[in-house]
């Protein structure tokens, strides 16, 4: 090829790649003159419509959420109660010495000891010490092996009083464990052994918490019976007010328990009027919480909140901040029924944080 053609064919290609860029560059300027154009842009499904939330209808979920919340909870105000009473009890315990983590330690060695030497005594002591140290940490299981062993040195010591306290701690702790028969027959026992000693008040005392077991097994009948024919009598016969008092409570609560709503209401009435001539405070409250509990259930319930602020006033003036949360709960339940869920939420924030600082406390 001449030189002169081959000059001419390197301007054609250059001619051609010189319109193909303008080309490409014209493409490119109308693609961003597009992108440039401002366009409505919609967010969510084409018809999508957002229904207005209806506020009272929210409310009571809530609320329902939360009475729910709350029923379960009461399970865990029940153990609080017997945490208390166990607290009581193994405080009361005799022991060698402080249970504790330094204690614990040393304290197989001195078994051994006693052991070797037959000090039935030292050994009961020993044993209780493991007890009362098991059932502070909540080892309820270790703490009734060690109180079930020192309850049959105390037989053979023939320490009545020993043998009482042991099995009082035993019975306390079935029952937290949740086996009331266990707990009923602990009771029995120390029943037998008071009736021995002629010591009716004390024998009376224990038909109380054989009626509870009896009661908390399920027992209707044996509970009743127990409380009509062992326990008020009992307590009549030896002028105590205190214990018939007592008798009054657990009847009505066996009796609501069955929805024999009429008679519920008569103990409790009962109870309430006693509890106010012996001005126990605590126990005026209570009637008053189960006694509204009863109206409500009867279909009173403006009837039942004027007995629940009565014991609200009566419960925040006497320090008594486990009925108080009772209360908050139960007036809950009252406005929820009565269709205020409002007022039972407010009420229902109140009891949640009433139960929480209290269950903060709840150690051994």
């Amino acid at each position: 090829m001449s030189e002169k053609n081959m000059g001419l064919k390197n301007k054609l290609f250059t001619a051609v790649f010189l319109l193909g860029g303008l080309t490409s560059f014209a493409n490119t300027t109308d693609s961003l003159a597009i992108k440039d154009q401002t366009r409505p842009v919609k967010i969510g499904p084409m018809d999508f419509d957002a229904t207005p939330v209806d506020s009272a209808l929210l409310r009571k979920l809530l609320v329902k959420e939360r009475l729910e919340k709350k029923n379960k909870e009461v399970k865990e105000l029940a153990e609080y109660q017997n945490i208390l009473l166990l607290r009581s009890l193994l405080n009361d315990t005799e022991t060698s010495e402080e249970p504790n983590e330094k204690v614990m330690s040393t304290l197989g060695l001195v078994l051994e000891e006693y052991e070797r030497s037959r000090d039935i005594k030292g050994q009961s002591l020993i044993l209780n010490t493991y007890g009362v140290y098991y059932g502070k940490k909540g080892e309820n299981a270790k703490a009734i092996q060690y109180f079930s062993e020192a309850l049959i040195l105390q037989e053979r010591l023939k320490d009545k009083a020993g043998m009482i306290k042991l099995a009082e701690n035993l019975s306390a702790l079935y029952r937290i464990a949740g086996d009331y028969e266990k707990a009923a027959a602990q009771k029995e026992y120390i029943i037998r052994l008071n009736l021995a000693g002629n010591r009716i008040a004390q024998a009376a005392e224990g038909y109380l918490g054989l009626a509870e077991n009896k009661m908390l097994g399920n027992k209707y009948s044996d509970s009743e019976y127990c409380l009509l024919k062992k326990a008020l009598p009992m307590f009549t016969r030896t002028g105590n007010k205190p214990g018939r008092l007592k008798c009054f409570q657990i009847l009505a609560g066996l009796y609501y328990k069955q929805k024999r709503l009429s008679e519920a209401k008569w103990f409790y009435i009962q109870g309430h009027a006693l509890a106010s001539r012996l001005d126990n405070k605590e126990a005026v409250v209570s009637c008053l919480i189960h006694l509204a509990e009863v109206k409500n259930a009867l279909g009173e319930p403006e009837m039942a909140l004027d007995d629940y602020r009565e014991a609200e006033m009566l419960a925040v003036k006497n320090n008594l901040p486990l009925k108080l949360i009772e209360i908050k709960a139960e007036v809950g339940e009252v406005y929820n029924q009565m269709g205020n869920y409002l007022a039972a939420g407010n009420v229902l924030d109140e009891y949640s944080r009433l139960r929480e600082n209290l269950l903060k406390s709840a150690t051994l």
